[in-house]
């Protein structure tokens, strides 16, 4: 639908607003001097994006090449706190197309809703008896990661989100000039906050930071998000499907904040448990808040209504009332579900103030009433049930509907947490046990099959007293503690707190294996008793090499006399997680993403053929060369048969302010979510979507194989590639950047292996190079175009296959935020001319062609013809990007001419650094 000239208008008046205010801000605290200047940069780089000629260019370093460490700072934020106001502006202008569109539509559902989901699923025939199935299977998991790319601070975040809120009032509210004017003076401070706040830290969060500001989405935006939902998906069966009911957990959250101790030292036991604590106390406090209104909100008079029996023998079972439960019985004798409410409340208080790391260090605890989900939802079930039978279901919708959902969601735990760990951490840990033990000598040295054999064998043993073993390194006394933890968790909070235990670098049986060992030996999994695993545990495939062998590894798990018992007991489900960003690094863009959907679809047939229940777990970044992008279109493009009904998506750094920031935005990506798994999950003889025509898969397999090559010959045959990446970006300044308290790298080692995915995305989109999201891409389309026969079919499968149209248009994103003319600027900081001209060289070349390949392949005159709102946005923004690079590039280019990097100056250069490298992100509104 085209935006209104008035939208457009009510847009450009919100930045207006914003951009007087800055104005206003900058000269009032930097001084009129400073404004001139950024202006007259401003007018400098606008005037470069509409006439190329290389002078302006050459002005306009000069003029910031003149710039003093001081003025440079000041320009530098003028430039970075206007792209944090324009992305509120367009936030806002999206929420009101949003707002707009569902008003035109209604009645009918707002395109990609839970509600036009399932419309179109009954459209096309979808019967009640294949509704149910699809619904018993639907389950959808978004999964927070502290990757470290979300550049801002907390307290920066907090002051966004005020002047969000401010805009909001202006566009939604009928106010009064006065109270307008109020309203503008409120986003004069905040904006001014703004400016005298610094933007880096002045040391790396810490964990337990991370999991707050994970948390703080939970409380600002998603308790009240998430019961909206299923409130949709009720009404929309209600209407196609009246006699079925949306399942109770659907879509939920979980969390690698404080339970990721892969590569990041940081994550300890302790970290753990204090994470554990932090997720309950929230959810505890939230429910107990609900529950405190509704012992204000249920007065129901025993003596006016009828009230089931089962609540006033809740009540009496209760024991004695004190405290406050004696108040509401003395003043309210005859509104019994008012004392049930109370007690509910009362129960919450108690377990909140319980000291829960005490219990899971091992400390003998009064036991508490309010432990596990169970004991939450008894009494508001009791509740809702006797309403509803005694005539009041009105009632129960208004006042306790959204408590029961908030309850089923979140639980007493708001979000499950996941563990993750390294492979070879597991192998080093048990080598040493093992030989303390006295069971298996040189275990780290043997090839897999030999490791997987040999737990298979101390698997079969009886468990050993571990307490026995003495002096064990740093890194088996962390494993063990973490377990124990682990376990004391589950006996008395239920294993609903966890999510899998995720294993990275997963090469074969044997790296599940390994903690499958760990959990057995601290009572978690394959307990003599029988009872229920308290853990369950997923492989992530990352590389290429490892992608292809997956389903055999799979298949080989399945059978394997270790593991069978284990997945019998967990009812044959699996989670199987897939990454994208490490998949990237190595096969590059194109190579990765087919590796990926075909390493799904072998997957998928892996499980089936052992009746096993998938769950695809994928672990996406936000760019696109981490598998960034609209979710709701990467989800489409799976293969068919791939999602089932069941997913679970990594949502990382920046992209969980920009989801979930905004309760409206939040809402619509999660219907997005959700429509897009409930169309997937459709069984392909109803066609909601394309499976690819083997000629299709050829194409693919020839384009992947000339990508591949493409991308391994520049990034891991070329030697002179590492010298350009590492003089030509800012990835050393990135590297010291306090935005996450993971390393930069997996090991201590500094070599490209060991370099993580993220920063070397975020170094590539720094510079303007976006290499990751696009190289490789226009050879293989090149080479496969060359016939009129070639070309067709690379129209057709663009144009009907969801997969290769996603495919494309992504790449199209990252070539729209990629700019060669500025990238020639970051290629001058690099000192050898002859590696610069070389690499440089190759890359804007293949810029070149992989953007005349993707136009001719599409059909479009210029890139992102496909998305007129994306496409005035980077053209609206890059007037104000460029600055900030110049100025980087400026900075980089005086910070490495200093005799000493670690002195006064080289420090402050780099805070001024690290401000540009904030502004940037904002502005191509990604990091990497």
């Amino acid at each position: 639908m085209a935006l209104s000239r008035e939208k457009q208008e009510r847009l450009s008046e919100d930045i207006h607003l914003l951009g007087d205010v800055l104005g206003h801000v900058i000269r009032r605290q930097a001084g009129i001097e400073i404004f001139e200047l950024e202006e007259r940069i401003r007018a400098l780089s606008k005037t470069r994006r509409l006439e190329d000629d290389p002078a302006i260019d050459a002005r306009l370093a000069y003029v910031v090449g003149r710039l003093d460490p001081a003025e440079a700072e000041l320009v530098a934020r003028s430039f970075t706190t206007y792209f944090e106001l324009v992305n509120l502006a367009e936030e806002e202008h999206r929420v009101r197309v949003l707002r707009q569109r569902e008003r035109d539509v209604h009645p009918r559902p707002l395109p990609e809703s839970v509600g036009a989901a399932v419309a179109a699923l009954h459209g096309a025939g979808v019967d009640e008896f294949e509704m149910r199935r699809l619904l018993h299977r639907l389950h959808i998991d978004l999964v927070f990661t502290a990757h470290p790319t979300q550049a801002k601070r907390r307290t920066v975040l907090t002051r966004l989100r005020r002047i969000s809120a401010a805009l909001s009032d202006i566009d939604q509210r009928d106010l009064l000039p006065a109270e307008r004017q109020a309203v503008i003076n409120q986003i004069t401070a905040d904006v001014t906050l703004l400016w005298v706040t610094d933007r880096s830290r002045t040391s790396r969060p810490t964990v337990t930071d991370e999991v707050r500001t994970g948390l703080f989405y939970f409380d600002n935006t998603l308790w009240e998000a998430l019961p909206a939902v299923y409130r949709d998906l009720a009404a929309a069966l209600g209407q196609y499907y009246p006699t079925l009911q949306p399942p109770d957990r659907f879509l939920t959250f979980a969390s690698w904040i404080g339970g990721d101790r892969d590569g990041n030292p940081n994550v300890t036991a302790a970290v753990t448990a204090e994470t554990l604590r932090l997720h309950r106390g929230l959810a505890l406090e939230k429910h107990r808040a609900a529950a405190r209104a509704l012992d204000r909100a249920l007065s129901i008079s025993s003596r006016l209504a009828d009230v089931p029996e089962a609540v006033d023998e809740a009540v009496e079972a209760y024991g004695e009332p004190s405290g406050h439960l004696a108040f509401l019985h003395d003043r309210y004798p005859h509104e019994t579900y008012r004392h049930l409410a109370g007690q509910l409340a009362a129960d919450l208080a108690e377990a909140s103030a319980g000291d829960m790391i005490a219990r899971l260090m091992g400390e003998e605890l009064p036991p508490l009433r309010m432990r596990r989900m169970e004991n939450l939802l008894e009494p508001l079930a009791l509740m809702d049930r006797s309403l509803r039978e005694a005539g009041m279901a009105d009632i129960a919708r208004a006042d306790l509907e959204l408590s029961l959902h908030q309850a089923r969601i979140f639980g007493l735990h708001a979000a499950r947490l996941d563990l993750r760990q390294y492979s070879d951490q597991h192998t080093a840990v048990l080598d040493e046990l093992f030989g303390r033990l006295g069971w298996f000598d040189g275990f780290a040295t043997l090839d897999g099959p030999a490791r997987a054999a040999a737990l298979t064998d101390a698997l079969a043993r009886p468990v050993p007293n571990l307490t026995m073993l003495g002096d064990l390194s740093a890194e088996a006394t962390e494993a063990l503690a973490l377990f124990a933890i682990l376990k004391r968790a589950v006996d008395y909070y239920g294993p609903e707190l966890f999510g899998p235990y995720i294993v990275s670098m997963t090469h074969g049986p044997e790296d599940i294996l390994a903690p499958l060992l760990l959990a057995r030996w601290h009572g978690l999994c394959l307990s003599d008793d029988g009872a229920p695993e308290g853990l369950t545990f997923a492989p992530l495939f990352e590389t290429r090499a490892d992608l292809r062998a997956a389903p055999e590894v799979m298949a080989a798990l399945f059978d394997h006399p270790g593991y069978a018992p284990h997945l019998a007991r967990v009812g044959r489900r699996q989670t199987i997680m897939i990454g994208y960003s490490d998949s990237n690094k190595d096969a590059g863009y194109l190579a990765a993403n087919w590796e990926l959907y075909g390493g799904q679809e072998a997957l998928a047939r892996a499980c089936a053929a052992h009746d096993v229940v998938m769950t695809l777990f994928h672990g996406r970044g936000g760019t696109i060369a981490r598998g960034g992008g609209p979710a709701n279109r990467a989800i489409l493009a799976q293969p068919p048969g791939s999602v089932g009904g069941r997913i679970r998506i990594t949502e990382q750094g920046e992209v969980i302010a920009d989801r979930y920031g905004h309760p409206a935005i939040a809402a619509r990506h999660l219907q997005q979510v959700v429509h897009a798994v409930l169309i997937a999950a459709a069984p392909d003889s109803y066609h909601l979507t394309a499976r690819p025509k083997p000629e299709w898969r050829a194409a693919m397999e020839e384009l992947a194989a000339v990508s591949y090559r493409a991308y391994r010959e520049l990034i891991y045959e070329t030697p002179e590639l590492l010298v350009y990446w590492s003089q030509a970006t800012p990835m050393d300044e990135i590297s010291q950047m306090r935005i996450g308290s993971r390393p930069s790298r997996r090991t201590g080692a500094a070599t490209f292996d060991s370099l993580r995915a993220i920063p070397w995305g975020f170094s590539w989109m720094q510079c303007r190079h976006v290499l990751p999201g696009w190289f490789g891409v226009g050879e293989a389309l090149a080479a496969y175009s060359q016939s009129p026969a070639g070309l067709a079919l690379l129209q057709e499968m663009y144009h009907e296959w969801p997969f290769f149209r996603n495919l494309l248009d992504n790449s199209q994103v990252s070539m729209a935020q990629a700019d060669m003319g500025i990238a020639r600027l970051y290629a001058d900081l690099v000192e050898d001319g002859r590696v610069r001209d070389l690499i440089f060289g190759r890359v804007s070349a293949a810029f070149a062609q992989t953007r005349a390949a993707i136009l001719q392949t599409t059909g479009h005159r210029e890139l992102l013809d496909n998305d007129s709102v994306l496409q005035r946005a980077v053209r609206r923004r890059n007037p104000y990007i460029d600055p900030l690079n110049f100025i980087q590039v400026s900075l980089l280019r005086r910070l490495r001419a200093l005799p000493d990097a670690d002195s006064a100056a080289a420090e402050s250069l780099r805070d001024t650094i690290f401000l540009t490298i904030n502004g940037i992100a904002s502005g191509l509104k990604n990091t990497g």
